[in-house]
């Protein structure tokens, strides 16, 4: 996942992502449980599609941020993930800006693989976020289950932090801005659908 920034030119926008790096979220290092033992699911059906996930150049118009340590934020959680879903088939991580300190960020991490205890893994997923009482929204055409909350980093940036797991995926999408932000339930929609890929 990856060009740096040249943190030389520009020293305010290494340190502006130096600091969403660690106010983004509560506590990244100690937040994430032991997984507890599950029953492994039977894979897919060979006549049910197969979803992985991906990376792509643009989401909602955003370009891939170069910024090695935006890159970081979004890959932070990746290896919990990965743990809670096996045999891992995708995994993905990645921040989509402009590299601007005031500017709007998305963040994506997610896997592919066989999902068990959906809601269960969406409730532990988002424990490391700065956000309170996620609610449960639609999943969208996706289908599966779905929360998003919204919250402040300790830069005062605003949140909103949405997760997602069906049968084969578990992903999650935060929406970091300088301003206010309402619902993103729709463009939360928008990324997860632009981030699967199926195959029959």
């Amino acid at each position: 996942m990856t060009a740096m920034s040249n943190t030389t030119r520009r020293p305010s926008r290494a340190f502006g992502a130096v600091a969403l790096l660690a106010t983004l979220f509560l506590a990244a290092g100690c937040a994430s449980e032991p997984a507890t033992p599950r029953t492994p699911a039977a894979p897919p059906s060979p006549a049910q599609p197969v979803r992985k996930l991906r990376m792509p150049d643009t989401l909602l118009g955003l370009p891939k941020s170069m910024s090695r340590v935006a890159t970081g934020a979004a890959k932070q959680h990746l290896d919990t993930l990965k743990r809670d879903v096996a045999p891992v088939t995708s995994a993905v991580g990645w921040a989509y800006g402009n590299d601007d300190p005031d500017a709007d960020m998305v963040y994506i991490t997610g896997v592919s693989g066989t999902v068990t205890d959906g809601p269960g893994l969406i409730d532990r997923s988002l424990q490391p976020y700065r956000i309170e009482s996620p609610k449960p929204v639609e999943p969208g055409e996706l289908g599966g289950t779905a929360r998003c909350g919204q919250g402040r980093s300790g830069d005062g940036s605003h949140l909103v932090v949405c997760a997602w797991a069906d049968d084969q995926t578990l992903g999650i999408v935060a929406f970091v801005s300088s301003r206010p932000q309402g619902d993103r339930t729709a463009q939360f929609h928008e990324v997860r659908s632009a981030m699967t890929e199926t195959a029959a």
